[in-house]
């Protein structure tokens, strides 16, 4: 008993330092000047994960292209029906939508015995997608104000992307004791997101205090928003899944990469539009946590404990 309490507390306390480091940031906006240090925490961040994904046939499976298609279809439609309202808001939410799969979602599956090459299939095909996608559709969203091309989006993605990807398979050419040393790295991503959501917080709260007088009002509705997208994500992911792999694909849709999408809006849009993945981080892992502890109590396994999440970039975290 006193094992299994200790393991959800485990959990749920990596969201209270989620929520701290929330806090801090957004009382120390002074360290927006940090900001430059994202895209290299997100690039370490990837690394670490990259390592452990392994590329098989089996992963791939039909299922996932609908997956895919939907990721990308919530984000375009989320857009089309905010621009109605508001164009900050319709960035938010189609900057929210469109994150692909989290990379730690196969631990997830994992602790609740679902099919894990399932969900690792899901990561590669919308992280590469997404990579795509995103430079291509965000010049037109963000119109010809905003001059940016295809290519000065497509350029930093693919190298934020695919230089951990190529090195993470080039760890695997090294001796057994150099790839045991370079897995240590791993034990420090959970600290690498909170330096990075922290600088992200600072990042957004300079921007409301210095940017327009009227956006801090938004936060409320990108708050809803985002909220919105994460319980229409996880719902959805359950129906394309159909009962052999609901719960594969309902985490496949609604557990996100975050990381990425808010280096996408700091780097091309504003610190506002980034604060409705920034929630999403929350929501997301407060869903996570929040089934694992069902799936452990319906085991009805007297002393079960939760399974170890420490050992994993972020545990239950999005990484």
């Amino acid at each position: 008993m006193f094992t299994q309490l200790k393991s959800i507390l485990r959990i749920y306390g990596k969201v209270l330092a989620l929520l701290l480091t929330m806090v801090v940031g957004s009382l120390l906006p002074q360290l927006h000047v940090f900001s430059f240090l994202i895209q290299y925490l997100l690039m370490a961040m990837l690394f670490f994960a990259f390592i452990d994904i392994e590329f098989q046939p089996r992963s791939f499976r039909k299922g996932i292209l609908w997956v895919l298609l939907a990721n990308i279809a919530i984000a375009f439609l989320s857009y089309w029906i905010l621009s109605f309202f508001n164009p900050t808001l319709a960035l938010a939410a189609f900057i929210t939508a469109i994150a692909p799969t989290a990379i730690s979602s196969p631990v997830i599956i994992s602790m609740i015995e679902g099919q894990v090459e399932y969900v690792v299939g899901a990561v590669l095909i919308t992280n590469l997608s997404m990579a795509l996608v995103v430079p291509l559709a965000l010049p037109s969203l963000l119109g010809t104000a905003a001059r940016v091309s295809i290519w000065q989006v497509l350029e930093p993605v693919l190298i934020t992307v695919f230089v951990p990807l190529i090195l993470a398979r080039l760890v695997r050419l090294l001796p057994p004791t150099a790839k045991k040393v370079v897995r240590k790295g791993k034990d420090f991503t959970f600290a690498i997101w909170l330096l990075n959501l922290l600088i992200i917080c600072a990042k957004a709260v300079d921007f409301l205090r210095n940017g327009s007088a009227g956006s801090t009002g938004l936060l409320p509705a990108i708050a809803l928003v985002s909220l919105t997208i994460c319980a229409v994500n996880f719902a959805l992911g359950a129906l394309i899944g159909g009962r052999g792999f609901w719960q594969e694909a309902s985490q496949a849709l609604g557990q996100k990469n975050n990381s990425f999408v808010i280096w996408i809006a700091l780097t091309f849009i504003n610190p506002l539009v980034a604060m409705g993945p920034t929630f999403y981080v929350l929501y997301h892992n407060l869903y996570n946590s929040f089934q694992i502890y069902l799936f452990e109590k319906r085991r009805h396994v007297p002393g079960a404990a939760l399974p170890a999440v420490v050992d994993h970039p972020g545990g239950p975290m999005d990484i």
